[in-house]
């Protein structure tokens, strides 16, 4: 039996139109139209989301040249604090440096000993300890003392022992000391770890 409304009000006609409408409507919003609505709600999301990041990229841009300034100083002063703290001995350099303090001194270098340290310590720094042995005049061991201070790395003069010559023709005295400098231990770079796969 069909449903018809030729024997019925027209406001009726009306009013089940309008619903059958409104029921088309929802059911294509529901349907339809909720899905693409999130979808353009996540993009506009991703989209705020990659426009801030863009804005800081351009910000951190902007600071580049800043920051590549503030490498280099750091890497100058880097550079310094090794040479006062090296992270090697260096010992053929410190034997030429020394050499060259004696023989501006007119000493006469009777021991020069370059014990080994252990590089392998914990600490951030191991001691370097040098024996040295000479003869030569008073005033030029406190000339060669103060240069030793004035090294580009940490040298520091102590044990301090002098004697005089019995022979005092060119040289007075005979000194032996401990001119102790430092080494900085590299810090390691942590093992990678590794994990075992199963049945591997």
């Amino acid at each position: 039996m069909a449903l018809t409304l030729d024997d019925k009000p027209i406001w009726m006609g009306i009013v089940v139109g309008v619903l059958l409408a409104a029921g088309a409507v929802l059911g294509v919003e529901y349907g339809l139209v909720k899905d693409i609505k999130e979808q353009i709600d996540e993009a506009d999301r991703q989209i705020g989301v990659l426009e801030e990041k863009i804005q800081q990229g351009r910000a951190a841009e902007r600071k580049l040249p800043q920051f590549r300034e503030e490498v280099k100083r750091l890497e100058l002063e880097l550079e310094k604090l090794r040479r006062i703290l090296p992270s090697q001995r260096n010992t053929e350099e410190i034997i030429k440096k020394i050499k060259s303090l004696v023989d501006q001194g007119e000493f006469n270098l009777r021991r020069a000993s370059f014990p080994s340290v252990n590089l392998g310590s914990t600490d951030a720094y191991v001691e370097w300890p040098i024996s040295i042995a000479l003869e030569g005049r008073y005033h030029d061991l406190a000339i060669l003392f103060n240069k030793l201070g004035n090294f580009s790395r940490i040298m520091n003069v102590e044990n301090i022992g002098i004697r005089a010559l019995g022979n005092q023709d060119t040289r007075t005295i005979t000194s032996e000391f401990i001119a102790r400098t430092y080494v900085y231990i590299e810090p390691k770079e942590p093992a990678p770890t590794t994990t075992a796969k199963p049945g591997g």
